[in-house]
């Protein structure tokens, strides 16, 4: 992944062994688990899996949260990074009484369109922050050209559109969260954590937005999306549509919407250069989610 300063550094080196059978699983997400155990009071074990358990990937994640919480970001601290085999994962602070924004619609849908207007005041306080480019915490912009180089399945004027949306985007310097969506920001006594911090960049915010509305609007008929987010698809699609009410501060969200679509084929690229995969039917779902995109304009 590249940056403005350089490209980022890993530590790559070999970290603690840790015995699985000392902790209990309380969690589980679509790349890793989660667990706790009496002999690390106060403490929250990430474990990923597949293709996301190396340890320059965890190294990216834990170091990218060490500086979002730095920057003012609300995030629980991050300790150590460990292993399992060959999978990794990394020590966090333990945030007792939390629960997702997913979670907390999945337990009372009356109450989505209040929890997405929340999620919208937190967004905007969110992409308000400044943090600086570093190793950990790239520019946006510098990703997203070494995402639309990287993507096999783009025509040569897919190439080209994409690449000018990215050199137009705006030059400011604060968050972007990256993967933002519900599941990744918790509540606890009222108070809110954004987690999941490996996709963090300095830039436009437009692209969260963008993430968002594609996972809801166009991502919400896929099975495992529904699963990930524990609401169905017309559940996301109010969510959605409250969001971005309560984040533009409009009633007609049409026009936010067709902005969103070309950023919207943007995530998929970006997406696919975080998790590169060769598989036939998943190049050409990519295919089809970039053409469907950019044709609608």
């Amino acid at each position: 992944m590249g940056c403005d300063s350089g490209g980022p550094y890993f530590l790559m080196q070999t970290y603690r062994q840790i015995d699985l059978s000392a902790w209990t699983r309380v969690g589980e997400g679509y790349n890793g688990q989660a667990f706790i155990s009496e002999a690390y009071p106060g403490k929250l074990l990430k474990l990923v899996r597949g293709t996301l358990a190396s340890a320059e990937k965890v190294e990216q994640e834990l170091y990218a949260s060490r500086e979002a919480l730095a920057a003012g970001i609300p995030t629980p601290r991050v300790y150590e990074i460990v292993r399992d085999g060959r999978d990794h994962g990394y020590l966090s602070e333990r945030i007792d009484g939390k629960k997702s924004f997913s979670r907390l619609c999945a337990d009372a849908p009356e109450r989505i369109p209040e929890y997405a207007a929340l999620m919208a005041r937190y967004g905007h306080e969110l992409h308000a922050l400044p943090i600086p480019v570093s190793r950990y915490v790239p520019s946006l912009k510098a990703v997203l050209r070494e995402a639309v180089d990287f993507a096999p399945f783009l025509t040569p004027a897919q190439r080209s559109r994409l690449a000018a949306l990215v050199d137009g985007m705006a030059d400011t310097g604060t968050v972007v969260h990256g993967d933002f969506q519900p599941g990744n920001l918790i509540l606890s006594r009222n108070k809110p954590y954004w987690i999941d911090l490996g996709w963090l960049c300095v830039g436009d915010p437009v692209m969260d937005l963008a993430h968002l509305y594609k996972m809801m609007m166009e991502d919400s008929v896929i099975p495992v999306v529904q699963d990930l987010t524990h609401m169905s698809r017309e559940q996301m699609m109010t969510f959605w549509q409250a969001f971005a009410k309560a984040y533009t501060g409009r009633e007609d969200i049409s026009a936010l919407e067709q902005e969103l679509r070309p950023y919207a084929a943007l995530d998929v690229v970006r997406t696919y250069f975080f998790h590169p995969n060769e598989n036939p039917p998943f190049l050409a779902f990519c295919k089809e989610r970039v053409d469907s995109d950019l044709r609608s304009l």
